[in-house]
């Protein structure tokens, strides 16, 4: 099986996630992850957006809550290894980890609500950077989020069960990010991804710069070595399967 979600979807990057959607459907991979991103549509023009959304559900994609603002707001939060990790390759996106436990909640409260009051919804989130303090959970479990997506895999918020999906992917940043993205992947995703027997080969794509880089197009090249001989599903299909 095989996991493909693209990331950072808003008004802003629209052009560039067309041509990925594009790509994907090429090689045979229609159903996707789809991480919203709703703030710079709120209160603008959000038909684009939302138009692009629904077309993609009514195709069998899944919707991710993908943060409010994908925006850093205030000091990093959090542990030393997350604070870290959001300096080497979060830049300024590292929003649920710079921002109080209340405010956490009132962002996931009007992501929610701006999906729905287009008519869509996710029963996923996935933190900016997968980034975000220890109270997520619990706010999301308020809120009637069925997972949470981290950089480790899946966390089932109803069964209390974590699946673990390794990652390859493009971050959408420098050169050096991209390298050390690359070489994590050799060295460590693709050993634990057989190691562990994962159930499915998950894949994560950031707009950015997408039609001009070469990291990119490496990626999407494994994602069409592997559609050849594994079906594209959905995190939801994964947790029901």
């Amino acid at each position: 099986m095989l996991i493909v979600a693209i990331h950072d979807i808003a008004t802003s990057t629209l052009d560039e996630v067309e041509w990925l959607l594009e790509r994907l459907d090429a090689v045979g991979t229609e159903r996707r992850v789809l991480k919203v991103v709703p703030a710079d549509a709120a209160g603008g023009d959000e038909a684009p957006l939302v138009d692009l959304v629904r077309r993609e559900a009514r195709n069998g994609s899944e919707v991710v809550l993908h943060g409010w603002s994908h925006r850093a707001a205030g000091p990093l939060r959090g542990s030393l290894p997350d604070r870290l990790r959001a300096r080497l390759f979060a830049g300024d996106t590292a929003e649920l980890l710079s921002v109080p436990e209340d405010e956490v909640a009132r962002r996931v409260a009007a992501g929610r609500d701006w999906l729905t009051s287009h008519g869509l919804a996710a029963s996923g989130f996935c933190p900016p950077g997968w980034l975000a303090t220890r109270g997520l959970p619990a706010v999301l479990r308020d809120a009637g989020f069925r997972y949470l997506v981290t950089l480790r895999g899946l966390r089932d918020l109803r069964r209390h069960r974590t699946i673990t999906l390794p990652p390859r992917g493009y971050m959408g940043a420098g050169a050096t990010q991209e390298r050390l993205v690359r070489v994590g992947d050799t060295v460590l995703s693709q050993p634990l991804r057989a190691l562990l027997r994962a159930p499915a080969h998950r894949f994560f794509i950031h707009p950015h710069g997408a039609r001009s880089s070469p990291a990119c197009a490496r990626v999407l090249l494994a994602i069409a070595r592997l559609a050849r001989e594994h079906r594209s599903i959905t995190y939801a299909d994964l947790l029901d399967g």
